[in-house]
């Protein structure tokens, strides 16, 4: 599908639905492919984004077409990050957070012993902050760089 076949489609699903879960998913999919549309794209990244938008069949009939859109969804971001080097607005924030999460805890159970509770509450929380901080600037780095994608 092209890029602004692609749009239409998603803009005539979101004009015929009522839902508001899937309404956003669908906005998801406008924001990106609007942003996609107006950038300078070479030919062979657009060529890329419309086979790699015929293989997600987003116009197939599932059985749960929030579900299946969804997931598609999360396939087509995976595609441009991994293809295109695009990410989605505070994308390295999310994963910074999420990094710091998990090793703030590992530090809380290793100072469990000598701090007790308190370790539990700084090390996870000061973990997620820190992660997110450092994704924060990150994200500011792929600003700059413009890789990206408005949704």
């Amino acid at each position: 599908m092209k890029i602004k076949e692609t749009l239409n489609f998603f803009l005539n699903l979101k004009n015929d639905s009522v839902e508001k879960s899937e309404i956003k998913i669908y906005d998801k999919y406008i924001g990106i492919l609007s942003d996609l549309k107006n950038r300078d794209l070479t030919q062979n990244q657009i060529q890329s984004i419309e086979s790699e938008l015929e293989t997600l069949n987003l116009n197939a009939e599932p059985d749960n077409r929030k579900k299946y859109l969804k997931q598609k969804l999360s396939e087509f971001q995976k595609f441009l990050k991994d293809k295109l080097a695009l990410v989605s607005e505070g994308y390295y924030a999310g994963i910074g957070a999420g990094t710091g999460i998990v090793l703030g805890s590992i530090f809380s159970m290793l100072t469990f012993s000598y701090f007790g509770a308190y370790s539990l509450l700084i090390g996870i929380n000061g973990g997620m902050i820190l992660g997110a901080i450092i994704g924060g600037f990150l994200d500011k780095e792929a600003v700059k760089q413009g890789r990206v994608i408005t949704n």
